[in-house]
């Protein structure tokens, strides 16, 4: 009966190390951004390929507010259709105005080296006046 015990709780011992190796049944990773007037603080900005991202965006700000996540780009005559089409991902100013919060769902498919990536908003002057935050891909 001992021998049974003991393999047992190696076997458990081993699932319980390799459900943790694996990320288990925890989900995605939670990632708090609060976007204020004019800038983001962001609880993380490196991020690892594969891992499923589960950011909430909170608008603390007086007006509407967009969330993308891009190569950098200053401001260009481009339209928010043309931009929203070279985002990785966003989340559009209607769903970021005043007191809202908005939920986006990503996982990063390759790496990205600092300053290659970024959270950006692009609403008209918004990224001119600093509301963009570097992030890091590994």
């Amino acid at each position: 009966m001992h021998k049974r015990s003991v393999f047992l709780a190696l076997t458990s011992l081993l699932i319980g190390v390799l459900l943790g190796a694996c990320g288990g049944s925890s989900g995605p990773k939670t990632v708090n951004i609060t976007a204020t007037d004019f800038k983001y603080d962001v609880s993380q900005t490196t991020f690892k390929v594969g891992v499923p991202y589960h950011f909430v965006i909170k608008n603390e700000g007086s007006v509407p507010h967009e969330l993308m996540i891009m190569k950098p780009m200053q401001e260009s005559g481009m339209d928010m259709e043309e931009m929203d089409k070279l985002a990785l991902a966003n989340v559009e100013s209607d769903e970021l105005e005043p007191g809202q919060t908005a939920t986006l769902d990503y996982t990063f498919m390759e790496p990205a080296a600092m300053g290659e990536l970024e959270f950006a908003c692009h609403i008209k002057g918004h990224y001119d006046q600093g509301m963009h935050v570097p992030i890091e891909v590994q």
